[in-house]
């Protein structure tokens, strides 16, 4: 299953709205930039589940060493944009965004394999760029257009799962055989 945007715009759409299906009846908003961060990681995480990379996956525990980062990764974020006056905040979240997106695929770099374990991998892959820049102008735009033009929470999650998931797929992945052994594929694009 590739690479699926919707499922992260709702997510996140729920996430702004304070909705929380283990208390559907009640609004529930993070109380803190950490708690933040996690539910935006896992929201995250539960988008790059779908990833491929030609026939590869992500592994299961190297998602959950990259959600990890990237909670705190974004905990940091939201607490300097916290800290900081309103125009420089803009700035410093979409910076500390663009860094944790891309710590998320590289710090480590997240492995991919086919078929996915029990099964021996005949295939074997890792991830080998996630662009960094990309998303820090885009997403500081989009922040400060989404405030000024008053968009709603479902305008907002939609706006950035559309930014988030275009950059992802520029994420790049290189695959090598294992069973039978041979040399590296070129870079494969995850979608």
């Amino acid at each position: 299953m590739p690479l699926n945007k919707s499922p992260l715009s709702s997510n996140l759409k729920d996430l702004f709205e304070g909705k929380d299906p283990a208390l559907p009846s009640q609004m529930v908003f993070p109380p803190d930039p950490t708690e933040a961060g996690k539910k935006w990681a896992e929201a995250y995480k539960k988008y790059a589940e779908g990833a491929l990379a030609g026939t590869t996956k992500p592994l299961a525990p190297s998602l959950a060493a990259a959600q990890a980062a990237l909670a705190g990764a974004l905990a940091a974020g939201f607490s300097a944009a916290k800290a900081a006056p309103p125009p420089a905040a803009i700035s410093a979240l979409a910076a500390a965004m663009d860094l944790a997106f891309v710590a998320f695929w590289m710090t480590p770099p997240v492995a991919f394999a086919a078929p996915p374990p029990p099964a021996p991998p005949t295939m074997a892959g890792v991830v080998s760029l996630a662009p960094p820049g990309v998303l820090l102008a885009s997403l500081a735009v989009l922040f400060a257009s989404g405030a000024a033009d008053k968009k709603t929470a479902a305008q907002q999650a939609d706006a950035i799962a559309t930014l988030l998931d275009t950059w992802t797929k520029t994420v790049m992945v290189i695959n090598t055989p294992v069973t039978p052994p041979g040399p590296p594929l070129p870079p494969a694009p995850l979608s």
